[in-house]
């Protein structure tokens, strides 16, 4: 299964959304739409990644909801990877989302070195499910199973 174009799936109960996302940073250093054309148009696409994933949550009406990204929506699971590029990693208007809907898991890509969890601020968690870093994480079992 496929979600990344504000497309959503239901299996067994379970809602599953999904978006590509898109960078912009993080917390009190998410990127704002001023200066030159090239950052507003930076900034909108994230913008507008945010609003493709809320109307697929908006779709849904299972009990049970998992986001399926690629970009991260929380700094936790970047960490790892150089600061200077966090911006490019993912971006807070992600969570925010995610943070006003019943949402019981979410799991990214894309940062190859990062850190495995984290958890929104309204707490909901976030894996980094990026096969580069399950690898070396879990050599052994380079995969998670994860209970909603």
């Amino acid at each position: 299964v496929m979600l990344e174009e504000a497309e959503t799936f239901e299996l067994k109960g379970v809602g599953f959304a999904g978006a590509k996302g898109f960078g912009g940073g993080f917390d009190k250093h998410m990127l704002t739409p001023f200066g030159e054309d090239p950052i507003k148009h930076f900034v909108t696409e994230a913008v507008n990644e945010s609003l493709r994933l809320e109307v697929a949550l908006n779709s849904l009406r299972t009990e049970k909801t998992v986001v399926v990204l690629h970009y991260s929506p929380i700094a936790a699971t970047v960490i790892g990877e150089p600061p200077e590029i966090f911006p490019f990693l993912g971006s807070s208007r992600l969570a925010e989302t995610i943070d006003h809907f019943d949402v019981n898991a979410v799991f990214h890509g894309h940062a190859h070195n990062g850190s495995s969890e984290g958890k929104t601020v309204k707490g909901t968690p976030v894996y980094n499910c990026c096969m580069q870093l399950m690898e070396k994480v879990r050599p052994d079992q380079p995969y998670a199973l994860v209970e909603v």
